[in-house]
């Protein structure tokens, strides 16, 4: 029975698990936390050290979420760099720039 469950989670590219939080995105915007223009109930700015908020840049992303369109305001690692239009994946409750971009092929 196990190995039946196993077999249906979601893990996209072979290492973002459903299951860990990962979800499929795309960036709206990118700049510095001073700078972001868009708004969303989920922030990660207010987590964020004085440091990040100072030199960091932060990405307002939209992603689906059992059928309805979140947005949320994430830490972007400081490489690769990323832009808006990009298709990412984000953990959707991780505010330590859990942030990646997706394979051309990837829908």
């Amino acid at each position: 029975m196990l190995q039946w469950c196993l077999g249906c989670a979601t893990v996209y590219e072979g290492r973002y698990a459903f299951n860990d939080g990962w979800r499929k995105a795309t960036v709206e915007e990118v700049d510095s936390a001073a700078r972001l223009q868009g708004t969303a109930l989920s922030d990660c700015r207010r987590d964020a050290s004085a440091v990040q908020l100072l030199s960091g840049q932060f990405a307002l992303v939209s992603y689906a979420d059992f059928g309805h369109l979140r947005r949320r305001i994430v830490t972007l690692p400081p490489h690769p760099r990323f832009h808006a239009g990009d298709t990412v994946y984000i953990r959707f409750r991780s505010c330590s720039g859990d942030v990646a971009p997706r394979a051309a092929s990837s829908p």
